[in-house]
């Protein structure tokens, strides 16, 4: 069996199939410097530990999202050019609200968000969802085939916070697009060409959602911005004021739902699809009894986790089983590793929808910083598998899959899925 130092670990090889090397890190060294100051954290017991523990292991100064380089690595997060910074400086202010902030913080703008996506708001866009869900099978249904990813798994995430957040039916195509390259820069190979138009798209994506906050605090409505405008979030330690949030500090809420959200869920759909197709005596089973796609959810979300990895910062000289941790080093847990821990979930590499702990990945983290819109991405992936099995028969693979990968450090991601059906 080759060693872990056998390995690439940011080869596209690697990342298009890491689980070999998952296996090997997770035997051999479980928390692991894959670059000089960044440690790979394997586990699912470790892994725990690292998201609880918000004091030792900190998500402040951009630590989550990792600036991926291809095969040089990893680079320091919250690097961008000169060029870049000039046109963010013409965006609307940076805040550190949920991803980029620790205790107390995190749990002062959280507070205000659970709220926002509580079951009874969840349920209410769970209509809407499924309204989404119908028109977009509605333009594929007639030609017997789709490329998935393209035109479905996508788009429904995208669709469903763009009317969560009332973007009207005129502005989606303004609003795909910015969402598309703004997201494009994130953990991925790109060139500064790419950075640069992914500023200009995250920029202009800012100030569309600055001025739906300006334009909602005169009437807020029923819905996600309306919420955090009437919200009101409480001081520090000994402060007993409330106030309002101010506009950047929702535009940066609202930034950070747009990508967790949008990202998972059309990663997971893609994913579990092809997963399905590979196992169809999973695939008839809950075409048979839609009551278990639930189930077949949690475990696609371990199988094939959407988003790989999330980055912290090491405070302060510290260790981890048994490993010494110099203050100012990365950690990277590997949640698409912890997911398949052999000691937490036996035969790991199995789609097993009866799992009796089908719940305990880390697919949606966990600790404080847990996905605050897991609820969602959970409904809005349900919604998608019903009516997709109930409107189409025969699903098979199309001439012309590759079954490749995004070249991204993150977001475990097809590039394409291309299938045939027969319509229901």
């Amino acid at each position: 069996m080759a060693a872990v130092g056998d390995f690439e670990p940011f080869s596209r090889e690697t990342l298009e199939n890491p689980y070999p090397f998952y296996d090997r890190m997770r035997a051999e060294r479980p928390v692991f410097e894959a670059a000089p100051g960044v440690f790979f954290v394997t586990t699912y017991d470790l892994i725990h530990e690292v998201l609880r523990d918000t004091e030792r292991f900190s998500s402040a100064r951009g630590a989550a999202f990792l600036n991926f380089q291809g095969e040089a690595g990893l680079a320091p997060p919250m690097a961008p050019s000169e060029a870049t910074r000039a046109i963010f400086a013409r965006g609307v202010p940076p805040r550190d609200t949920l991803l980029s902030a620790d205790p107390p913080a995190h749990t002062r703008y959280r507070s205000l968000v659970n709220r926002s996506l509580s079951p009874r708001r969840v349920a209410k866009l769970e209509p809407i969802a499924r309204q989404v869900v119908t028109e977009l099978i509605d333009g594929f249904i007639d030609d017997g085939r789709v490329e998935l990813v393209g035109q479905f798994s996508m788009m429904v995430p995208l669709t469903v916070v763009a009317i969560t957040l009332g973007v009207p039916r005129s502005d989606l195509q303004r609003y795909k697009e910015w969402s598309v390259k703004s997201v494009a820069v994130l953990a991925g190979r790109v060139s500064e060409e790419e950075r640069i138009e992914g500023a200009r798209a995250s920029v202009e994506l800012q100030r569309y959602l600055a001025r739906n906050v300006e334009a909602a605090r005169a009437d807020p409505q029923d819905d996600l911005i309306g919420d955090l405008i009437t919200a009101h979030l409480r001081g520090g330690a000994g402060d007993d004021d409330h106030r309002e949030l101010d506009t950047p500090e929702i535009v940066s809420i609202l930034n950070q739902l747009l990508v967790a959200g949008q990202e998972t869920v059309n990663y997971l759909i893609a994913s579990l699809t092809l997963l399905l197709l590979r196992n169809p005596e999973v695939l008839a089973e809950v075409q048979a009894d839609p009551s278990l796609i639930p189930a077949m959810v949690e475990e696609g979300v371990r199988i094939e986790s959407p988003i790989s990895a999330l980055g912290r910062f090491v405070v302060s000289d510290t260790e981890l089983g048994g490993t010494a941790l110099p203050a100012g080093s990365r950690l990277v847990a590997l949640f698409g590793c912890a997911n398949r821990d052999p000691k937490r979930f036996p035969q790991p590499e199995r789609f097993d929808i009866h799992r009796e702990n089908l719940r305990d990945h880390v697919g949606f983290g966990a600790g404080p910083h847990y996905c605050v819109g897991a609820a969602l991405a959970r409904m809005e992936t349900r919604v998608a598998f019903e009516e997709l099995f109930r409107r189409l028969r025969n699903l098979r693979l199309a001439p012309g899959n590759d079954f490749t990968h995004q070249y991204n450090f993150i977001f475990r991601a097809l590039k394409t899925l291309h299938l045939e059906f027969d319509k229901a």
